[in-house]
């Protein structure tokens, strides 16, 4: 048998089977090994039916697991729908059907019908529609233009169907549409000849970052959240286009067969809609003070960062506090929160002078400001896909005078793949909770020092 990872050979029912269950199986194996569950969360996972089907994303919502391992599943994952789409092409061609099913074989919900389907088939023997390689040739310019037009439209329609019909941002734009454009991508530049891995690979990439730049001209994304996707778009791409070249290498099937594979992605698109994955998580950060409390909250209530250094990434765009204000006291009160993407309004929930300030969010802004050359970018994910609900401060007097300052976040996260948006968001959350409690730090002690 061959290796799982590869899409040449073929591959009969049984063994087809046995093998995709494995693999699909193995992500349930690795959600509880690698993340030590206690029976407490077994529980929570067991009762709910996304783990079933998407074990290693639903692990996220039950376990408050460091970056690190969300990155290792992350990996997990990719690993899995390689392997699950390369032996559904061989059972395909072992079946004498379109390869293009293969790519139903990545997508969660969508993949376990699909292994059903194949297991049904029976073998179709040697024959069919499976040709000796072709050997390999140079990349012609217009077989290489041909394949970056194709990229550049494919990635146009996905993100515009996505999030402007079905307003969905997760495992369809993230995963199953940059796989779409490495298969459409290398099975067009293979078509006639095969031009080899590297070639294709190179194209793949090229038609990426033209579809990118086109969704920046056109208006539909900005050019950070093309950066800050580009690594999992990429990988997805790329074994993508190994399958796309092994149809053309391996396949006679007719050109037209391409389409099938965009069937995929509005099925995606229309079950994340309906079925939207929310994550909430929380952050807490804290730091001591020489200052005392009163003098701590009197910066905590009234807080001015605009002379704070920020960092890169967010001077290109993502959101960070500038000040903060009480307005009044007590419960009830209003609290104007500025940040560098818009104005928040927030009401007071917890007011224990020189103790304790909690507060929650009346309105949104927006998680980024898009680096674009338009004023207004058609991006939705803007706004509602990230936010904080809650956030609380809670100072602990100290034996020798000084303070401790803790603060507490809670934010909701509705983009897939979880696993890797979620470290990404706690680190911008972690980021902007270091600078505000360093600045409320260094101006307390400031503060203190002068009036003394």
């Amino acid at each position: 048998m061959s290796l799982p990872l590869t899409f040449s050979g073929r591959m009969r029912p049984l063994a087809y089977l046995f093998a995709s269950l494995g693999i699909f199986l193995s992500q349930h194996l690795t959600a509880v090994v690698v993340f030590e569950l206690s029976w407490q969360r077994l529980r929570a996972l067991a009762a709910d039916w996304h783990f079933y089907v998407m074990p290693l994303q639903t692990l996220a919502k039950h376990s408050n697991a460091p970056g690190l391992r969300l990155i290792l599943a992350l990996a997990a994952l990719l690993l899995a729908s390689w392997a699950l789409s390369a032996l559904a092409f061989r059972r395909a061609a072992d079946a004498d059907v379109s390869g293009w099913i293969a790519a139903f074989a990545i997508a969660p919900v969508v993949q376990i019908p699909t292994i059903v389907l194949l297991s049904a088939l029976p073998s179709r023997g040697t024959g069919g529609d499976r040709p000796p390689a072709k050997p390999e040739a140079q990349l012609d310019w217009a077989t290489a233009s041909l394949g970056l037009v194709i990229g550049v439209a494919v990635t146009l329609f996905a993100v515009a169907v996505s999030t402007l019909l079905f307003g969905a941002y997760g495992f369809g734009v993230f995963v199953a549409s940059p796989f779409t454009i490495g298969a459409t991508t290398g099975y067009f530049a293979n078509r006639k000849t095969d031009v080899g891995s590297w070639p294709t690979a190179k194209l793949t990439s090229g038609a990426l970052l033209l579809g990118g730049l086109g969704l920046v001209i056109v208006a539909l994304e900005g050019l950070i959240c093309i950066l800050m996707a580009a690594p999992l778009a990429i990988a997805c791409a790329l074994v993508g286009a190994l399958m796309g070249r092994a149809i053309a290498v391996y396949t006679r099937r007719p050109p037209q067969q391409a389409l099938s594979c965009f069937a995929l992605l509005p099925i995606i698109f229309a079950l994340e809609s309906s079925l939207p994955t929310v994550v909430q998580f929380e952050t807490h950060g804290r730091i001591q003070s020489r200052a005392p409390a009163s003098v701590v909250w009197k910066v905590l209530v009234n807080t001015d960062l605009s002379r704070e250094p920020v960092a890169l990434p967010f001077r290109w765009g993502i959101a960070y506090p500038i000040r903060g204000e009480v307005l009044g006291e007590g419960i009830g009160s209003i609290r104007i929160g500025e940040f560098s993407t818009g104005t928040a309004r927030e009401r007071v929930t917890e007011w224990i002078p020189n103790r304790k300030l909690a507060f929650v969010m009346l309105n949104e802004v927006p998680a980024m400001r898009e680096l674009s050359p338009y004023a207004t970018v058609h991006a939705p994910h803007v706004v509602g896909y990230f936010r904080t609900t809650n956030t609380s401060f809670e100072l602990v007097p100290l034996e020798d005078g000084g303070t401790e300052l803790i603060e507490r976040t809670s934010h909701v996260l509705r983009l897939e793949p979880v696993l890797y948006w979620l470290p990404l968001a706690r680190w911008v959350v972690h980021e902007n909770n270091a600078r505000v409690l360093t600045h409320i730090k260094r101006q307390a002690e400031k503060n203190h020092a002068a009036s003394h």
